[in-house]
């Protein structure tokens, strides 16, 4: 008998055990914590286009739209005016009217390159908006160019036009004023970060 309770005492069992022996319990599975889970979806925020870009994108169409019809205006009423003066050519009276005549000519054939003016600045106008959504550093510096020759373009017309119709001055606005808005909107904080995020 005592040899027997040695031999249990050696193996690590109690003398008076009877059935066998419950199993360890095993730990749960590592859950991460609640507050872990609720932090990981807004570690990567959604970045939106900021408010001074799209803004930004609308000052460049806009103007040149309404540049764009101001220019197509203005040929329209030269040629009316030169048309005017057509039937009169051959009259006796055609000497005095020469002079009208040849200077509603250089009327058309400057609306005509006014024309052609404004169609090529919307043309650059809406590629730069349509970029400006794509982003880029090469993009806003672009914007900040093209922002700066408003205003200069703007600020020449403004001194030639004086003493002109209120047309030379509005469409001198026109260029002054949205180029001083798209170089403040594209050198914003908010638009310099969003054209130079990394771009997939």
């Amino acid at each position: 008998m005592q040899n027997g309770k040695q031999n249990n005492a050696c193996i690590g069992l109690t003398p008076f055990a009877s059935g066998p022996v419950p199993p360890r319990p095993v730990p749960p599975p590592f859950a991460p914590a609640p507050e872990f889970e609720q932090a990981q979806p807004s570690a990567a925020p959604a970045a939106g286009m900021p408010r001074s870009v799209k803004l930004a994108r609308i000052t460049l169409i806009a103007p040149t739209a309404l540049n764009l019809v101001l220019a197509v205006v203005a040929l329209l009423q030269a040629q009316a005016l030169l048309d005017s003066l057509t039937p009169y050519r051959k009259a006796w009276f055609a000497g005095a009217i020469s002079s009208q005549a040849q200077a509603a000519q250089a009327g058309v054939t400057f609306a005509q390159l006014g024309l052609v003016w404004a169609v090529a600045h919307a043309a650059v106008a809406v590629a730069l908006a349509v970029r400006a959504g794509r982003g880029g550093h090469a993009v806003r510096a672009a914007l900040v160019v093209f922002g700066g020759w408003q205003c200069l373009l703007g600020s020449l017309a403004l001194a030639v036009s004086g003493e002109n119709s209120g047309s030379a001055v509005v469409r001198a606005l026109i260029a002054l004023a949205p180029g001083a808005l798209l170089v403040c909107l594209a050198t914003r904080p908010d638009a310099v970060a969003w054209f130079n995020r990394s771009r997939r």
